[in-house]
């Protein structure tokens, strides 16, 4: 007994040797704790994906005192299915303290991460009617040239050696870029300000032909902007090297860590922004 007891003990000490956190430094892991907070967003962002993508899909949108109520009855059989709830009445807060029986949502709570995977899996699917698009042309105040924006998902290659040994594991990235003019005379935005233009809205009216044209302006003026997607590839892919080199550094991991980034990106979409004509329309 007495030694099943020792034992214990010192399988114990090594558990917590092996997941000490006292030897990290907050400043060691800042930089990534900000990454983190500023690709899973805020609660204000949470709250204008739901309120924004269950408008467009018919959900009725309600808020009094005791927090926001959501009417899922005139919505489609398939969203009702993706989401984790059984009613078609539902009670949500997006700040503490969660809602007597209600949701309390944040960006990783199921029932946002399934709403977003539906948005998504809809707009992918050629054959499907959804809330959001791959690609769009819009008249907005928010430009005063023509201006394009990417959604990317870049893909690389994270292969530890440990041992003599590689471990690759697959890392994915969202990626936002932004360019100016044509495609073959490219004036590229730092990325601040393509965030920013996500909050541009509608301002005037365009026709069908007009979006077709500037879209496929932009597919045939590709060749013109590949290096530039490839080097954003590269980028990420040397972002995500230096934040594990220095989280490995400061938790005192062994083993070598690198980073293939692999070419092209994906184009998850493609959005050009068109400035309102003198006179407006």
């Amino acid at each position: 007994l007495y030694a099943q007891w020792d034992a214990a003990g010192e399988r114990e000490k090594k558990s917590r040797t092996i997941f000490a956190q006292h030897g990290l430094k907050t400043e060691d892991v800042y930089r990534e704790l900000e990454a983190a907070r500023h690709a899973i967003g805020m609660g204000v962002d949470v709250e204008t994906f739901v309120h924004d993508a269950l408008e467009g899909l018919g959900a009725g949108w309600t808020r009094d005192r005791k927090g926001i109520r959501i009417n899922l009855a005139d919505c489609t059989r398939a969203l009702k299915d993706a989401l984790p709830v059984e009613e078609n009445q539902i009670l949500v807060r997006f700040q503490s303290p969660a809602p007597e029986n209600g949701l309390l949502l944040s960006r990783i709570h199921p029932f946002v991460e399934s709403l977003a995977s539906f948005v998504l899996d809809t707009a992918l699917d050629p054959l499907t009617k959804s809330v959001a698009s791959r690609c769009g042309v819009i008249r907005t105040e928010a430009v005063a040239t023509r201006t394009t924006l990417f959604l990317l998902r870049h893909r690389m290659h994270l292969i530890v050696s440990r041992g003599g040994q590689d471990y690759p594991l697959l890392a994915e990235d969202a990626d936002l870029l932004a360019f100016q003019g044509a495609p073959d005379q490219a004036r590229w935005l730092e990325r601040d300000e393509a965030e920013r233009l996500l909050l541009a809205a509608p301002t005037g009216n365009i026709v069908p032909e007009q979006i077709h044209m500037f879209l496929q302006g932009v597919l045939d003026g590709m060749p013109h902007l590949t290096s530039r997607l490839n080097q954003a590839c590269d980028e990420r892919a040397e972002a995500l090297l230096t934040a594990h080199r220095r989280v490995r550094t400061a938790a005192k991991v062994r083993g070598t860590i690198r980073v293939e980034a692999q070419h092209p990106p994906d184009i998850l979409g493609i959005y050009v922004l068109l400035p309102m004509p003198a006179g407006g329309f």
